[in-house]
């Protein structure tokens, strides 16, 4: 965690549920204070676009109520289409110059017109002697980090930060395994409807991708094969069958779904593994909802042929048993990655 500036809460609002994480220093590290998730409804959020505001702030409501959380400063994060992220070279110059001159190099970049989004950038290397450095270009429609941030005013919070998942993610990794961040190493996390990629070394992203591909796959195609409806399919992804449906029938379906994610994952470090064909990828962790189930990891492992591991985004971080039972924070955990990587910021 930051040395200086204020804590705050991590709130990561997705397409099928919000998730809410504070945490706490304590002499010995980090402590967990407030963890909770709240389900969203189908079609409030459709592939990160906000489409019932009320509902979202409602269930954002009940969220803070059920976790009695008093804090009002939180960091939320955006993904998918309207936000851009490139790696660009520029010529060596100070960060006053950088900052006059970032918009102009960001037309060449970003495929939207200026006005309508806000810029940010971070110096990813500057090599003494050199004259070019790397910079991270970051973009995101104006329009989409007013829908989110309108949500949570009205939620009586304040949003003081606005992150990327990919990027809170790879802060949970660095947090939580500290001693692989050497290693180059994929990032996964399959939400509802979308897919988030980032491949990290040495506390820097080497590539990221979102893909429009989720949990909800799996359930459309029990709909399909089975003839139940989007409840039934959710619940039977999960083990709850209903009269007359099979083990069998559910898990057939379960592996070809997951045969087409552990596909698209390949496709994307495919793409990466051509473009730096030097590096060697140690491992992938896998998180979302998706990492409960079983079949996607064994399908990865089997088309990318690199070991998968389940993300634990408390591996480092302190409960009181008291407050927290393994058993639920085990249930949650998948889900909490990117809570926990704004939950660690600070103002």
């Amino acid at each position: 965690m930051a040395k200086k500036g204020r804590s705050v809460v991590g709130l990561d609002i997705g397409t099928s549920s919000v998730k809410l994480v504070e945490l706490k220093e304590t002499g010995k590290g980090i402590q967990l204070s407030k963890a909770g998730i709240m389900p969203l409804p189908p079609e409030a959020i459709v592939e990160r676009s906000i489409m019932d505001a009320s509902t979202v702030v409602l269930t954002i409501k009940d969220l803070l109520s059920s976790q009695k959380v008093r804090k009002k400063d939180v960091a939320i994060s955006l993904a998918g289409h309207a936000v851009i992220i490139k790696k660009v070279n520029m010529p060596k110059m100070t960060g006053k110059e950088l900052e006059e001159n970032i918009l102009v190099e960001a037309e060449r970049y970003i495929p939207f017109e200026m006005s309508e989004v806000n810029v940010d950038f971070s110096v990813l290397s500057s090599p003494e002697g050199g004259e070019m450095m790397e910079v991270l270009l970051v973009a995101a429609k104006r329009d989409l980090i007013e829908d989110y941030s309108s949500v949570v005013r009205e939620a009586g919070l304040n949003p003081v930060i606005v992150d990327v998942d990919v990027f809170a993610l790879q802060n949970a990794f660095e947090l939580n395994y500290p001693m692989e961040v050497g290693e180059m190493v994929v990032l996964c996390d399959i939400g509802a409807s979308m897919m988030n990629l980032n491949i990290v070394k040495d506390g820097k992203s080497l590539f990221t991708r979102d893909i429009s591909i989720g949990g909800n796959l799996y359930s459309e195609e029990l709909q399909k094969e089975i003839g139940v409806n989007f409840e039934e399919a959710e619940r039977m992804k999960m083990g709850h069958l209903p009269e007359g449906v099979t083990p069998q029938m559910v898990e057939r379906v379960m592996s070809r779904v997951s045969s087409t994610v552990a596909m698209e994952i390949a496709k994307s470090i495919d793409f990466f593994v051509a473009t730096f064909p030097e590096e060697k990828i140690a491992r992938l962790y896998l998180t979302g909802g998706c990492a409960k189930i079983p079949s996607l990891k064994e399908a990865i492992e089997e088309r990318l042929n690199i070991s998968v591991e389940i993300f634990n985004p408390f591996n480092v971080i302190e409960s009181d048993p008291r407050t927290f039972s393994p058993d639920y924070l085990e249930e949650i955990a998948p889900f909490m990655s990117v809570g926990v990587g704004l939950a660690i910021r600070k103002v």
